[in-house]
Parts: C-alpha cells; sequence; structure tokens
C-alpha cells in the first residue's frame, strides 16, 4: 500500500530525491512509498495508474528544484503547461482529493507564485514549503518524516492482521527448524553437545526480520545458554546495532554451524554441510532483505550459495560492500562484515566495523 507519494523531476532533482528515498528508508518501508513512474508496467495507462496512486496515498511530497516551472520539452513548450506532464497529473490529483501536499524545495528553488502555475495547480502556491539545504539535508530530512508521521493514516486492520498472520507462520516454521537441531542426531558434533550439556543454538530473533546477521560457530557461552551472540562479541554486536538505531528484538541472528566446535576451532568441511541446509532453511522461513555474514566462513558460504563473482575474494577487500543476490523469494543485499570478535583483539578494528553498519542504515 502506497502512503508516501514523491513527485518530483528527474531533470530537476533526481540527485536529491535519491538522496531523500534512502534517508526516508530509515524510517518507512519500501513499499510505503511511491517514486518513480518507471514502476508502472508497460501497457497500463500512466494517467490511471498516477491517480490511483495519489488517490491511495496520504502524502504527497513534491520536490521541487530550481527548474521545476519552468523545465521545456524539445520544442521550447514549458512541460508544467502540457496536459500530459507527469508532475502536473500528480500534483493536480493530489490538490483535487485533498491530499497533504509538502513542496519541498531542493538546490536553493523558490516557490513559484500561483501566477506562474496552470489553474489546476493553482492552489499548490498556498501550501507552507519545507527547505531540504544541503547543508542541513538529514535534520531537514527529520522535521520532514516528523510531518509525514503525524498525517499518516492507521495501517488497515486487514493489513495488521496479515503482518501478524506472517509473523505466526514464520515462528511456527522456525520451531520445527529448532525442533530438527534439538534431535539432529547424525551432527559430527552431537556427540560432543551432549558430552558438555550444551544446548544447540538455532539463532534466535525477529522471525519476519529485514535484517539477518550470520556468523560463524556458537562459543561456550552461547551453547551453554542456546543463545547466539551472547558473550564478549554479542556485547560488541548490541552496541553496533544501536548505533544504527537497532536493538536485538528488530534483526535475525544465528551462526553457519549452529552447534559449538571443541576449542573453539574453525569449522571443518563436514560440519558445514551438515549446518548449511539448516541455515539455508532459516533464509527461506525469514526472507530477509538484507544478509550479513559476519566473518569469512559465513561470507564464503553466502558467496558460493549466491553464485556471486565475488566468491574466493577476502573479506579485508569485501567487507562493508553491498553486493546484490537473487534468491527464490525476490533481490536481496548481502554485506560481508567482520566478526565482531575482531574488535576485542584489535580495539583500532572498532571504527571499520561502526562504518560497515552503517552501510545497513538506508534498510533500518
Amino acid at each position: 500500500m502506497t502512503r508516501i507519494f514523491i513527485s518530483y523531476r528527474r531533470q530537476d532533482s533526481e540527485g536529491y530525491v535519491g538522496r531523500l528515498y534512502d534517508h526516508l528508508l530509515k524510517h518507512f518501508r519500501p513499499e510505503d512509498m511511491f517514486m518513480d513512474v518507471a514502476s508502472i508496467e508497460p501497457g497500463v495507462d500512466f494517467v490511471e495508474a498516477l491517480e490511483k496512486g495519489i488517490a491511495a496515498c496520504d502524502i504527497c511530497i513534491v520536490v521541487m528544484g530550481p527548474q521545476w516551472a519552468t523545465i521545456t520539452d524539445a520544442s521550447g513548450a514549458r512541460r508544467l503547461e502540457q496536459w500530459n506532464d507527469f508532475v502536473r497529473i500528480e500534483v493536480a490529483s493530489a490538490l483535487r482529493l485533498n491530499k497533504r501536499v509538502i513542496p519541498t524545495l531542493v538546490g536553493g528553488a523558490k516557490m513559484p507564485p500561483s501566477s506562474d502555475l496552470p489553474d489546476d495547480l493553482a492552489l499548490l502556491a498556498r501550501r507552507n514549503a519545507l527547505e531540504l539545504s544541503h547543508n542541513r539535508f538529514a535534520a531537514d530530512v527529520e522535521d520532514l518524516v516528523n510531518v509525514v508521521r503525524a498525517n499518516l493514516s492507521p495501517r488497515p486492520v486487514k493489513e495488521v492482521a496479515q503482518l501478524a498472520e506472517t509473523l505466526t507462520q514464520k515462528a511456527a516454521a522456525l520451531k520445527i527448524v529448532r525442533d530438527d537441531l534439538v534431535n539432529a542426531t547424525a551432527s559430527p558434533l552431537y556427540n560432543f553437545r551432549l558430552e558438555n550439556r550444551f544446548f544447540p543454538v538455532m539463532g534466535d530473533g525477529n522471525p519476519d526480520a529485514g535484517i539477518m546477521f550470520i556468523g560463524q560457530a556458537p562459543g561456550k557461552v552461547e551453547a551453554a545458554e542456546g543463545r547466539a551472540f551472547v558473550g564478549q562479541s554479542g556485547e560488541v554486536l548490541d552496541e553496533m546495532l544501536r548505533g544504527i538505531g537497532l536493538k536485538r528484538e528488530d534483526i535475525f541472528i544465528t551462526n553457519l554451524i549452529l552447534d559449538r566446535p571443541p576449542e573453539n576451532r574453525d569449522p571443518n568441511p563436514a560440519e558445514i554441510a551438515f549446518y548449511a541446509p539448516f541455515v539455508d532453511r532459516l533464509i527461506a522461513i525469514i526472507q530477509p532483505k538484507v544478509i550479513a555474514s559476519l566473518g569469512s566462513f559465513a561470507m564464503q558460504y553466502l558467496l558460493k550459495k549466491f553464485d556471486l563473482s565475488e566468491k574466493g575474494g577476502k573479506i579485508t577487500d569485501l567487507h562493508g560492500k553491498l553486493i546484490k543476490a537473487t534468491l527464490p523469494y525476490g533481490d536481496v543485499h548481502f554485506v560481508p562484515m567482520f566478526h565482531p570478535a575482531v574488535v576485542l583483539y584489535s580495539a583500532s578494528q572498532r571504527e571499520t566495523l561502526k562504518k560497515d553498519f552503517e552501510k545497513l542504515r538506508i534498510f533500518v
């Protein structure tokens, strides 16, 4: 459901709109926003599609650069005067339906007077404008976000119910994986688990998380409690999450190996082969938009699984990169990162890890 409609001219403010959209993604879901006529399917009546998009939205953000009102077509005719101009259709529809229209000025633009606007856009000149300045862009966007939030209608009861049902279904599917893991007597680490009275560590968090983290293997503390990342590495992880406005309950975190290997040694091929199908099941259930690997073992497994051109690369070269991949449920972004434990051995790596986590902010 589109709740926020972003109207703009590519030739006038495309760069600003991309930057604005990235900031809005920190606060709203991608499906809540419509910002590009390119998303209209071929063969669809574009006027009808735009009017439907406006009718469904609560807010229409009209991004206006210096040429918004004056830009012309190849013949020299002013675009805003043409009946089939996308921007004119969008803004006129929003005004006619009495939507909350927010003129948003960028690049030093000034609000055009009503005398410079077609009749069906004249009321736009009476709407109070908000400026996104270059030097205060983030702060200005926060002001815009506050206005948008205050004017969004509550989600429909049906949509809320669907989200709750999805969460219930995913939680039930994760329980099946957990039960299978507990009873995984064929695991090469099963006997070691029993001898030490350890628990398997499937992972935990939001079953419908947009961001999923995959580490290497549980340590002694994790295996003793049956939870992922609860030791010193977990404290570092929590710090990094707080830095981008996230909590544990917002994400899902697991490991490539779901039982503790003896003496915290590196996973061997037999262990990876046994536990990887469990991890694959977790990914298929949660269907995250972003998968962040923590450490080289998880990174190499995922690069190979996704058959990405970066497979075989070094984590020192790939950490912090956004790598697009396609899974059966849709597109995802894969982000290799150093394991949080790196900070425990080298304090200088804390800033590196922080910068890598900042790459996730646009998905929060």
